[in-house]
């Protein structure tokens, strides 16, 4: 019978389209509390877009509104910059580079003791009494102190002279690229590129940490190497930023050379290698070890020029050369052990678990809901991360970074498929009961 009627509902499909309409309807005199049901489930099923004018209190973000809130954060950031902050250390005035905002004193020593404050105007102008004007912007202090006490001598007869830069100025240094927060912030002349870096977030996992470009508004680009700064403390290339740069953080694959680490997923990655940059100090480099790392387990898989893969294993313990550098070349693949064991399939809470030695593939089904008396326990397999094979089998032996597979067993498919024919079945008496068939 469900076969004749389901070979007379070929090509019927609008019919049944029409079936399930009037399913959907009262037709079949749906209760009130029906109704409301169904209607709350369309409202989970598909959920209406989020307004954020309640966030705001208003209907919409005017642009007078956002921009009211933009004064708002960098008046609390001239608040912040207004009070006084521990600094690195001395100014240097062979590198430090005047501009527009920088406050001055302008001091005398005489017959009477005075002191003038100045400020450099936005024109880069500094507008010193009976003096005049001197352009200071872009210049270093040591030279812009120079100019000013050449220049004041000749008219302040018989009285010292002497500038003093009272206060740094606040500027804007735009981040770009792969970082969290994109845009542009506020600075002052003692801040270094890490500093704006985190300023905006961070970078991405996708960023060349390496080759971080900063770009001068003369024209002129550094690189800095956050990496250097991070693990040794190396501030040589952390530069001091200025007015108008902008920080651009590369992506990953922009680099030359390329090494790839899986397995931990804390590590897990692309990541840019230097030339001649053996495993070990790579590993020190992007703090990928731990502890508990076994060294011997970490496996390297290099593709030759004739497409041949190997797989090696560098700190082996049967290895000649484990204790020699292993020098890293571009497209390795580096497997790091991983702490867990990752169980997936018919269980009933897939996901990581933390690794014990010797434990089997059935104890790992079983922490994660697995029916070890089932069928489908025999059923098991075991994705080796070290090597790269599959062994069946509910007693393998587990290591770290394995994946657990328990497949369904024949009966919970059977379930599902009598579930699928069984849903056909009232579809097609529903529609029969309707007289969408005819006689």
């Amino acid at each position: 019978m469900v076969l004749f009627s389901l070979y007379r509902l070929r090509g019927r499909c609008s019919a049944i389209t029409l079936v399930l309409l009037l399913l959907s309807g009262n037709l079949f005199g749906q209760t009130q509390e029906q109704e409301d049901l169904q209607r709350k489930s369309a409202s989970v099923a598909i959920p209406e877009v989020f307004d954020f004018s309640e966030l705001f209190n208003q209907e919409k973000m005017t642009r007078e509104a956002f921009e009211q809130r933009k004064i708002q954060r960098e008046a609390r950031l001239r608040d912040r910059f207004s009070r006084l902050e521990a600094l690195e250390g001395a100014v240097d005035p062979q590198t430090y580079v005047v501009g527009p905002g920088d406050e001055f004193l302008f001091n005398l020593w005489g017959p009477g003791e005075i002191q003038i404050p100045l400020t450099v105007s936005p024109e880069g102008v500094l507008l010193v009494p009976s003096v005049g004007e001197i352009h200071v912007a872009g210049k270093p202090l040591s030279e812009v102190k120079i100019q000013v006490l050449e220049r004041a001598t000749s008219i302040y007869n018989h009285t010292e002279v002497g500038l003093t830069l009272e206060a740094m100025r606040l500027f804007r240094v735009h981040v770009t690229g792969e970082v969290q927060y994109p845009g542009t912030y506020l600075a002052q002349a003692d801040h270094r590129v890490s500093e704006m870096i985190v300023e905006a977030g961070g970078v991405t996992d996708r960023a060349w940490r390496n080759h971080v470009a900063l770009r001068r508004a003369s024209g002129d680009t550094f690189f800095v190497d956050l990496d250097a700064f991070v693990s040794r403390g190396d501030l040589a290339n952390d530069f001091f930023v200025n007015g108008g740069d902008v920080i651009h953080v590369l992506s990953v694959e922009n680099a030359d050379h390329l090494v790839h680490v899986q397995g931990d997923l804390e590590s897990a990655g692309a990541y840019a290698i230097i030339d001649g940059e053996d495993l070990l100090a790579f590993l020190r480099r992007i703090r990928a070890l731990k502890r508990n790392t076994d060294l011997s387990s970490i496996t390297v898989r290099r593709t030759e020029e004739t497409l041949h893969q190997q797989s090696m294993q560098p700190f082996a313990s049967g290895n000649p050369e484990k204790n020699t550098s292993f020098l890293l070349r571009h497209g390795d693949q580096i497997l790091l052990p991983s702490p867990y064991v990752y169980v997936r399939g018919a269980v009933r809470n897939p996901g990581a678990y933390p690794f014990a030695l010797n434990l089997t593939a059935r104890d790992y089904a079983g922490m994660a809901g697995g029916d070890y008396r089932s069928g489908s326990i025999r059923g098991v397999k075991v994705f080796h991360a070290a090597t790269g094979k599959t062994v069946k089998g509910p007693d393998t032996i587990v290591q770290m970074g394995d994946m657990v597979s328990v497949p369904q067993s024949w009966g919970e498919r059977f379930r599902d498929y009598l579930t699928v024919v069984s849903t056909i079945t009232s579809l097609i008496l529903a529609a029969k009961a309707v007289g969408v068939f005819g006689n």
